[in-house]
């Protein structure tokens, strides 16, 4: 049996460790707020250079849990590759053994004096009170450590406590041990710290550590396993990565488990020094073994966890090499840019029709993915033109930027109505499989045309050829026509049956036809443009260079009419439970 003190002793240092070592976690990272995300985000293709960001990061943070979870939500956000998260995932393991070598050169007499040095600097810090939280519970990290190892100095020689360990010392079961305590409390740091300092207290060799250690790297995977669950595919596939590095890590030593023992004997130092260089070496080991071949490593892992979903990164496919210095050469640029966003706003409607389909939870997350997308496409640029517009430029060249600059905006507001397409159907609830079904069919009728409108608008886009022109135009009839018949449709069917649950399609006939202005919108900006480059003597002022207030000639000016307004119906908003007037014309500012 246990003794009784050594319980009352122990187990509150462990719960002041455990508690010390997540908050200062938590503090470090609120420290950096988004600076964390983004240096990782910055994270090259070398892998070598990946590994030693994950190291350093995990060596401040004291978790190898905080940046491998981070690490796995940047790749859900598409911030990271999952092969640029792979060389970040190694270097974590790494960092993780800073802790263990603190306690075995006997630092943790520091935690009595950072506890009231952090408490007084979170007081009196003035512009340094920030860092008063990190160094109170970093001073708590070590003040626990230090009361434990106090706690147990009075039984080093104890035979019972002795014998007690060396039957759970076995290699399996101590594997088991270390797994199932790290798992409990989300952190190998404490596992690694306890092997420590039962070492320096005499009542653990070096044989009978490294098996805990070895459990310790495999249940500190179980919480990005967990968090990894309902992320995206490459997300999952982080976690994976994360698993079976730690536990490819362990099956390799084992079979070597003697010469190492004796590698890390010849070393030398105090038994809680060599306990520590052992948890430092192993990793380093696999680290370097791992990185030798992540390239083969991530393909394992791609057959473990199969999938075919596109993985969506936040980057410019133009644009990641920043703007030349010949003007021109940036314009076409930025032109290949714009037809990129398209793209992505293209297949963000079909994502948001995909959901309305499927109601899947992955599906969802894509047309999530896909409007952040079109946001950052967006804003870069944007960025680039202001790039250019700080150069001395001719006014043709002006004009030029005008025209990219509305034409991004444009396409950016028609992602927002694609963003608002899937959140509309997330809201929506059926009774009944029949009555989703029909909305799927007469939604997917009136979506249609909006599609091919969008396609056509891509061609050559940000130029449009004429015949591109007319066809749009007489689509844009098309559609209004549908919509038309549409309203009317519903307007029969709520006098008759008094139906509210039918003005959900009403809401998405005005998101529908909101994105459709802006399609026509950006038409009449591209057949400017391309008028525009094809005379490039024309000169414009810059108040308001490109008027939409006058059509193009021959555009819309035989429109469908509204609906008279006898046939106006109020609109039901689903979300808000509240009716307002649908004058016929979609806006976005009308559906957010």
């Amino acid at each position: 049996m246990v003794p009784w003190e050594i319980l009352f002793a122990v187990v509150p240092g462990l719960i002041l460790f455990f508690y010390g070592i997540e908050n200062f976690s938590r503090e470090i990272l609120a420290v950096a707020k988004g600076s964390f995300a983004s240096i990782l985000g910055r994270v090259t293709e070398r892998p070598i250079l990946a590994a030693l960001l994950g190291a350093v990061v995990t060596a401040l943070v004291q978790s190898s849990a905080a940046t491998t979870i981070i690490t796995v939500n940047l790749v859900n956000t598409g911030t990271l590759s999952f092969i640029q998260s792979l060389g970040i995932i190694i270097g974590s393991n790494v960092g993780t053994t800073v802790t263990a070598q603190l306690v075995a050169f006997k630092m943790t007499a520091f935690g009595q004096v950072l506890i009231p040095v952090g408490f007084l600097v979170g007081i009196f810090g003035r512009r340094y009170r920030f860092l008063g939280k990190p160094l109170f519970y970093f001073g708590l990290v070590f003040f626990s450590l230090n009361l434990i190892s106090t706690a147990l100095t009075p039984f080093q020689n104890d035979p019972e406590l002795i014998g007690l360990v060396t039957e759970y010392s076995a290699l399996p079961l101590a594997i088991l041990i270390g797994f199932l305590v790290t798992a409990a409390v989300q952190s190998s740091a404490i596992t690694t710290g306890l092997a420590v300092i039962l070492a320096q207290q005499g009542l653990l060799t070096l044989p009978q550590a490294i098996p805990l250690l070895l459990g310790a790297n495999i249940g500190s995977t179980t919480t990005t396993l967990i968090a990894s669950a309902r992320m995206n595919l490459y997300s999952r596939r982080a976690a994976v990565a994360h698993f079976l590095f730690n536990l490819g890590g362990v099956l390799l030593i084992l079979p070597f488990l003697a010469l190492f023992t004796d590698f890390v004997v010849s070393i030398g130092g105090s038994e809680a020094q060599m306990v520590a260089n052992a948890h430092l070496t192993f990793n380093l080991i696999t680290a370097a073994v791992f990185l030798l071949f992540i390239g083969r490593f991530g393909q394992v892992i791609e057959r473990l966890v199969p999938g075919n979903e596109p993985e969506i990164l936040m980057r410019t496919r133009h644009l990641e090499n920043g703007i030349p210095d010949d003007t021109q050469a940036g314009f076409e640029q930025i032109k290949s840019e714009l037809n990129h966003a398209h793209e992505v706003t293209l297949d963000l409607f079909r994502a948001a029709m995909t959901y309305l389909a499927t109601s899947k939870e992955a599906d969802y997350q894509m047309v999530e993915r896909l409007k952040s997308l079109n946001s950052y496409l967006d804003r870069r640029i944007e960025q680039a033109l202001r790039t250019i517009s700080a150069r001395q430029l001719s006014d043709r060249e002006t004009n030029e930027v005008v025209f990219l600059v509305r034409m991004s905006n444009e396409i950016g507001r028609l992602g927002y109505l694609g963003g608002d397409l899937g959140s509309f159907f997330r809201r929506a609830s059926w009774s009944e499989d029949g009555a989703r079904t029909a909305f799927v069919q007469k939604t997917e009728s009136v979506y249609r045309i909006l599609d091919e409108n969008i396609v056509g608008l891509g061609h050559l886009f940000p130029r449009i050829l004429d015949a591109t022109v007319a066809e749009l135009r007489g689509r844009d009839v098309e559609l209004q026509h549908a919509i038309n018949e549409r309203y009317r449709e519903q307007l029969v069917s709520l006098k008759r049956e008094g139906d509210l649950g039918d003005s959900r399609f009403l809401e998405v006939l005005s998101i529908i036809e909101a994105a459709n202005a802006k399609v026509r919108d950006l038409r009449k900006l591209a057949e400017q443009y391309s008028r525009e480059k094809k005379a490039e003597t024309v000169s414009v002022g810059l108040d308001d260079p490109f008027s939409l207030r006058n059509p193009v000639a021959g555009d819309d000016l035989e429109r469908v009419p509204d609906l008279p307004v006898e046939s106006r119906i109020p609109r039901v908003n689903v979300e808000e439970g509240c009716c307002s007037e649908f004058s016929g014309r979609g806006d976005h500012d009308q559906v957010r």
